[in-house]
């Protein structure tokens, strides 16, 4: 059994075993490469993918994952790609133990600093998970006459995503996020490392999660239609 565990960490905190989790939720899915490719949509919409705040001397700071700073940047990408005039940031304060500003005034300040006019920006502040940001958004852009956009979230997230949003009525165009900056370095596909290992934690988070929605019924049966 001890063999076995240092095996099965090993691998899954490698290259080689976190992208083989990923590839059973991202394949097929890619960046929007055109503008063409966006059919008409004229708004962003970036789920949050996790904050955290600390606080000392009655200040308190808040600062985004990775996985969260990736998805700005693609949202910023996209801005510029479609020529959007609407981004939304959606995403509350899904842990209030560890968590006391919403995520969407993180969102908010890291997509200005990514070149999205602060104008152009609205916050969807009250959302816990996935489920309920695709019940609060849909009347945010419903109150500004938006019937197409772009949602932009994680490959390991994306297709839980579209599914919990197309349920709503809602046929969003996906455009995932990358998953390593381009500063990082190659890692050897043998060599164990942190990044390797939060990967695979996301896919099986994904994995779990996929599953307790659909038995609770909250995706839509032509998810996987993309």
């Amino acid at each position: 059994m001890l063999v076995a565990v240092f095996v099965g960490l090993w691998l899954f905190s490698t290259p080689l075993g976190a992208g083989g989790l990923l590839a059973g939720l991202d394949h097929g899915l890619a960046p929007l490469a055109t503008r063409e490719a966006a059919e008409g949509a004229g708004a962003v919409v970036v789920l949050g993918g996790g904050a955290s705040t600390v606080t000392a001397a009655g200040k308190t700071l808040g600062s985004l994952t990775l996985d969260s700073e990736m998805r700005v940047l693609e949202a910023a990408r996209v801005y510029r790609l479609i020529d959007a005039n609407l981004v939304v940031a959606s995403a509350g304060i899904p842990y209030p133990a560890l968590q006391s500003i919403p995520e969407s005034e993180l969102l908010r300040t890291a997509l200005v600093q990514a070149g999205v006019p602060e104008a152009a920006i609205v916050q969807e502040s009250e959302s816990r998970t996935t489920r309920d940001q695709a019940r609060l958004v849909p009347p945010i852009l419903e109150s500004r006459g938006v019937r197409r956009f772009v949602l932009v979230t994680s490959p390991p997230h994306m297709r839980r995503a579209l599914a919990v949003f197309r349920a709503q009525g809602l046929h969003p165009v996906p455009s995932v996020s990358r998953m390593r900056s381009e500063q990082a370095p190659r890692m050897a596909w043998w060599l164990p490392n942190d990044e390797s290992l939060s990967h695979s934690d996301m896919a099986v988070y994904s994995y779990a999660a996929w599953v307790y929605y659909w038995w609770s019924g909250w995706l839509s049966p032509t998810a996987g239609d993309r």
